[in-house]
């Protein structure tokens, strides 16, 4: 049955729901406005995450990017609590106060989410990535699909802008640490200058401090775009790339893609072609907002997101 928009209408089902582990201890990072902030342990690995909403409200698991943590879900999480959903969002394997993976890839990554999802006791969610976070959902959903109700992706898609890509692999390298937060603030402004001002304080979140004093990344990217293991030059940052078109038309649940209006990494041809790829898949458009969409116009995502987990029945029954 066709949505009010012409999605798929996702059927109403009982979800059933354990309810999250007792967290343990967490840093306390500006915990948002009725969340919930914890560790817990999957397969041996410990997996920080934040938390928002009833447990036994429909679920939507939310997946950072490359280099980011689950804080940049701190808008998107209360609005979609308000309206009764349980939001999941995990720092991935590698990043932020999670542990890291032996491999780093979207397949590895991928093969963290299931188990996670089953030990908050999710067996139907629906899946919001970023970048990194959503070629990790499409690579979940493909795996298994009856796990993933509906996908919304940001800035996300099998072909992207070399110097998209470019422009954040050179900034990542050119700043592998910092004397101080404040310096840190400085230079992340100069890279992201349509942003609001970047508080110090709040970069902990993102930043951990060596015995030496400066501040490091707390991504396992860091190291290896250090290393050259990562470097645009040799086109090596590609081979995340590879099988996902295949992965993408595999899905049958209903996908948005949010393309950021000045993104230099996700073209709208980019943006277009992979939407064609997916039987049940639409393309929207985040105003004033480039490839980290979610941060650079977070009322404008939050609001297509929720429009659009309405009008494909993903809410609380």
């Amino acid at each position: 049955m066709p949505g009010q928009a012409g999605w798929d209408i996702i059927p109403p089902m009982s979800i059933p729901v354990s309810g999250p582990p007792e967290p343990l201890l967490a840093p306390r990072h500006d915990v948002p406005p009725e969340g919930r902030t914890g560790f817990t342990r999957v397969d041996g690995r410990q997996i920080h995450f934040l938390s928002w909403g009833p447990v036994n409200g429909p679920a939507v698991v939310c997946l950072h990017g490359g280099g980011q943590t689950a804080y940049m879900f701190e808008e998107l999480g209360p609005v979609l609590a308000a309206s009764g959903h349980f939001v999941l969002a995990p720092d991935l394997p590698g990043h932020g106060d999670s542990d890291p993976l032996d491999d780093f890839g979207r397949r590895e990554l991928a093969a963290t989410i299931a188990p996670l999802c089953a030990h908050f006791g999710l067996h139907h969610a629906a899946f919001v990535g970023a970048s990194l976070g959503g070629m990790t959902s499409i690579t979940v959903a493909a795996g298994h699909p009856d796990l993933v109700a509906a996908i919304v992706l940001i800035d996300v898609g099998h072909r992207l802008e070399e110097e998209g890509v470019r422009r954040i692999i050179e900034f990542m390298q050119a700043f592998e640490s910092f004397a101080s937060l404040e310096e840190a603030a400085t230079e992340i402004s100069k890279y992201l200058p349509h942003r609001r001002e970047v508080r110090a304080e709040s970069l902990k979140r993102n930043l951990r401090q060596r015995p030496d004093g400066r501040w490091q990344w707390k991504h396992v990217l860091a190291g290896r775009l250090q290393s050259g293991e990562i470097d645009v030059g040799s086109d090596n940052w590609r081979t995340i790339l590879e099988g996902l078109d295949t992965e993408a038309a595999s899905l049958r649940c209903p996908v948005l893609l949010l393309r950021g209006s000045a993104s230099d990494v996700l073209s709208s041809e980019g943006a277009d072609e992979v939407a064609s790829l997916i039987p049940n898949a639409r393309v929207a458009i985040v105003q004033k907002a480039g490839h980290l969409a979610a941060g650079d116009n977070p009322e404008s995502t939050t609001a297509l997101i929720s429009s659009f987990l309405a009008d494909v029945g993903w809410t609380k029954q």
